[in-house]
This record gives structure tokens, C-alpha cells and sequence, in this order.
């Protein structure tokens, strides 16, 4: 080999280790911004997982309005009054990524298609699971009994196109049978050392977000314990309300029947109401034209032990000048009612309180609790 031809070889293979040395120098650098981005993504979700809290087993109720317990989750009060909710699909990447892992820790078993499919990995199975991904939250926040120190369900997270069925004991892993296409009815999760038996629904609910009064904005004015006379009208002047208690009959034999408008004071009378012949009616009327006038009914005849109190809300509203609930309670306490045989007052002595709150709510993270 001659000089000029040494010289050639050596600059061939001095390119050829720097061309080397750049593709590995890029190697590098890609891998570096997946692993960078792969830990921002797993950050991200770590906001989110710090934002909700997870049920101790799989629910496929929103429970939303109901109040929460450290140790038991949900609890429903089956005296509240219906909350009306809406649904809206979620299109935050990491609240979907967030809700179908849930979802899988669960036991959760997607229902798309003409079976069902699962995944913890696979984009096509993955994209399918999260176009179900549904926020559930109330029309409006002052529709929730909010009560101080008690945090609420205010939002649900909530897999539409997952529920849970009946596990055997297995390994946790994905099983899809032979011939099926990731994405297919064949795909299932089994997760967990132990069978169980979960509940049969429509959607799996993986996650919850609370609120609860601010205690610092809460105020509060009570009117205190006033008597309530028979036909007597009490005016609560300030919070422009009229009461007025009364006692509707009906004559024994008529085939009517008392008022449907009426708001019983227990689930017991309400249930009895078709046969009732005589009740305490409270009428409360506003003078503002954007309350409701409202009929609350004691049992007069037949009476029913445990029915002579009520307490709820009359009115509430989010004003969104201040960001504050505005509400309105009353308070109502039948001390003595008695009627005579012929159905007439014989004895009546109650009491009623009028309580107007305002506060702002705020959102409870798990670790506040």
C-alpha cells in the first residue's frame, strides 16, 4: 500500500468512527428525552392520583352528594333530597390515563364490543377502554347538603365501558385467547390471589373528588326558636319568608285524598299519605318571585310516632359574583298535636327557626385527610 493510499484508508475510517460515535451520541440523547419524558408523564399522573380518592372496592354508584368517611367511603343519607348530575366526557390524556389503570387495579373488565377487552398494555385496547371515560358531577354545587367538617362527593370518575364480573383466583396478568386481535372481545383482566364477586354494572367508578365548607368564609344567622300558632302568620322579615301552620281534613267517607304537592315530614307518612284523613300543614311563601312557595306536612291522623320534626333546605343557590353558597334551612318541631274525634285541633304547640348560611367551599386532597 502506498502513501496516498494509507492516507485514504485512514480518512475512510476516521469518518466512519466519527459517523459512529454521532448515531451513538443520538442514541443516547433519545433515550435520555424518553426517559425524561416518560418521568414527566408519571409526575403528571402523580398529581392526579393526589387530587382523588380511590374506593376500597369496586363501585358502580356515583354517590355524588353524599358525604365521606375516612374509614367506610361513601355514605348515602336516604333522607337527602335527589341531586341532579351531569355527564361529561373527559378529554384530559392524563385523567384517562389515570382512570383506566384505576380501573384494571380494580378488577375492571371493559365492555366494548361484542365482549369485552382489557389491557395494561396496547394502544389499540387502551385508546378503545378510554373513550368511556365520563366526569359525573352535579348541575349545581348548592344542591349538595354541604355540613361543616364533613368533606362531600362533589365529581366522579367514572369507566363507562368497564364493570365488574366474577374472578376465580389467578395471577394478576391479561389472558386473551388464541386467533384474537388485541383490541377484541377476548381480552380480559384477572387481578388479585383471591376469587370475589364484584357488582354487575354498566360503568366502574375508580375515583372521587371532594369539597367541604371553608370554615373561614362560613357565617350564619339563626333566628332562633319561635312559636308557631295554628292560622297565626309568623314573618321572618329579613329573609323575606311568611309560615303559617294549619290543619287540613278531609270528612271521613269523601273519596279524596290530602294534597300531592305536599313534602311529608318523614318517608313514613309519605308512604301513608294516600290514607291520611287529616294533616299539619307549615305553608312557607316568599316575597322574592324566585322562591318556590313550600307545603310541609305533619301526620295528623293516622299519626305517626317519630314524624313531628323536619329539618332541610328550603332554598339554595351559588352566587357567582362571590363564589359563595347562599341557603336557606328551616327547622320545624311539633312539641304537642293532638285531634279530636271529629277531627279538630284539640291541642297544637310548635316551634320553627329560620337559618340563613353563606360560605365558600374547597377541595379535600387524601393527604388532608
Amino acid at each position: 500500500m502506498d502513501k496516498r493510499t494509507f492516507k485514504k484508508t485512514s480518512s475512510i475510517i476516521l469518518h466512519c468512527i466519527i459517523a459512529a460515535l454521532l448515531m451513538a451520541a443520538l442514541t443516547i440523547t433519545g433515550c435520555a428525552s424518553g426517559t425524561a419524558l416518560e418521568s414527566h408523564q408519571k409526575g403528571i399522573e402523580g398529581v392526579a392520583e393526589k387530587e382523588y380518592f380511590i374506593p376500597k372496592k369496586p363501585i358502580d354508584r356515583h354517590y355524588i352528594g353524599s358525604a365521606w368517611s375516612k374509614q367506610f367511603g361513601p355514605v348515602e343519607d336516604p333522607g337527602t333530597a335527589d341531586i341532579r348530575i351531569k355527564k361529561e366526557k373527559s378529554f384530559n390524556n392524563v385523567q384517562q390515563d389515570f382512570a383506566y389503570n384505576r380501573g384494571i387495579a380494580l378488577g375492571g373488565q371493559s365492555i366494548i364490543g361484542p365482549g369485552g377487552q382489557i389491557g395494561a398494555s396496547g394502544g389499540g385496547v387502551k385508546k378503545a377502554a378510554l373513550e368511556g371515560v365520563e366526569i359525573i358531577s352535579p348541575v349545581s354545587l348548592a344542591d349538595i347538603p354541604f355540613e361543616p367538617k364533613t368533606p362531600y362527593i362533589t365529581e366522579a370518575l367514572r369507566l363507562a365501558n368497564f364493570k365488574i364480573k366474577e374472578e376465580k383466583a389467578s395471577k394478576a396478568g391479561i389472558q386473551a385467547s388464541a386467533g384474537l386481535k388485541i383490541g377484541t372481545a377476548g381480552a380480559l383482566a384477572e387481578i388479585g390471589s383471591q376469587a370475589r364477586k364484584g357488582t354487575e354494572g354498566d360503568g366502574l367508578v375508580v375515583a372521587y373528588k371532594l369539597h367541604m365548607i371553608d370554615q373561614r368564609s362560613y357565617s350564619v344567622q339563626d333566628s332562633g326558636n319561635i312559636a308557631l300558632e295554628l292560622d297565626k302568620v309568623v314573618d321572618f322579615s329579613k329573609a323575606a319568608i311568611f309560615v303559617k301552620a294549619r290543619l287540613q281534613n278531609i270528612e271521613p267517607g269523601a273519596s279524596k285524598s290530602l294534597p300531592r304537592n305536599l313534602l311529608w315530614s318523614c318517608d313514613r307518612a309519605d308512604a301513608l299519605s294516600k290514607d291520611m284523613t287529616a294533616a299539619w300543614i307549615v305553608e312557607l311563601k316568599s316575597t322574592d318571585p324566585k322562591k318556590k312557595s313550600l307545603n310541609i306536612a305533619f301526620p295528623g291522623f293516622p299519626k305517626v310516632d317519630d314524624c313531628q320534626n323536619f329539618s332541610g333546605v328550603v332554598y339554595s343557590r351559588l352566587d357567582p359574583v362571590t363564589d359563595r353558597i347562599i341557603r336557606q334551612k328551616v327547622n320545624i318541631a311539633i312539641i304537642d298535636a293532638e285531634l279530636s274525634d271529629t277531627l279538630q285541633s284539640k291541642k297544637w304547640e310548635a316551634r320553627i327557626s329560620l337559618v340563613d348560611e353563606s360560605f365558600k367551599i374547597k377541595q379535600v386532597m387524601p393527604d388532608d385527610l
